[in-house]
């Protein structure tokens, strides 16, 4: 069985949600897959799941929640870090911005969240080269992945834990002749069909 990264961004709510998904054996494009999903904005309203997994030889051998390594920078605003789960931190108007009038309207720690919820998506649809993504990788330190690694363009099927999305278990080959749309969890159990590369999946 193969190894491979897994970058995670997700929403999960009521059995309904999202999940923005990157699969690879390239630790740089799941480097760039984390940021860019911070950078285009539609996790601040609804954070939930923003994690790397590495697989080795098809099993889970690692899982980390990548907010308490994230820093964002955000223009007219301090930099904001975050505790486990997403908890914001930091975020402040800095001295002129045109936001220090209205941070007064808020208790202490209630403007992040305010911001985070209201307007950073729309500084993200305008202003996305300006917000900076800074992910401690060093921190992490990942494991190199063992041979042989997920080819680009293959197809694995993640074993789930039914009705929490995520918890994530073994990975299993799937050969090349199944048709994806076919009914794999019959074959496999509870779980995601999911290829070297890019997933979007509606819940």
């Amino acid at each position: 069985m193969y190894s491979f990264y897994v970058f995670e961004g997700s929403f999960h709510q009521g059995g309904g949600g999202w999940e923005d998904i990157e699969v690879s054996h390239s630790l740089p494009a799941i480097q760039q897959a984390a940021v860019e999903y911070i950078r285009l904005g539609n996790w601040a309203g609804a954070r939930d799941d923003f994690l790397v997994r590495v697989y080795q030889a098809g099993q889970l051998a690692m899982e980390v929640d990548l907010y308490p390594f994230l820093q964002v920078k955000v223009p007219e605003l301090t930099m904001i870090s975050f505790g486990s789960g997403g908890r914001p931190h930091g975020g402040e108007p800095e001295p002129g911005s045109e936001y220090e009038e209205e941070m007064d309207d808020y208790e202490p720690g209630e403007w992040i969240e305010f911001y985070l919820e209201n307007v950073y998506q729309a500084i993200a649809e305008e202003e996305a080269d300006d917000i900076e993504v800074t992910i401690d990788w060093a921190r992490l330190a990942l494991p190199e992945l063992k041979q042989p690694v997920l080819p680009d363009g293959k197809g694995v099927f993640v074993r789930q834990v039914e009705g929490n999305e995520s918890a994530w278990g073994e990975a299993v080959m799937v050969d090349d002749d199944v048709d994806p749309d076919d009914d794999l969890e019959e074959r496999f159990g509870y779980g995601r069909y999911l290829t070297c590369g890019y997933n979007s999946i509606d819940l």
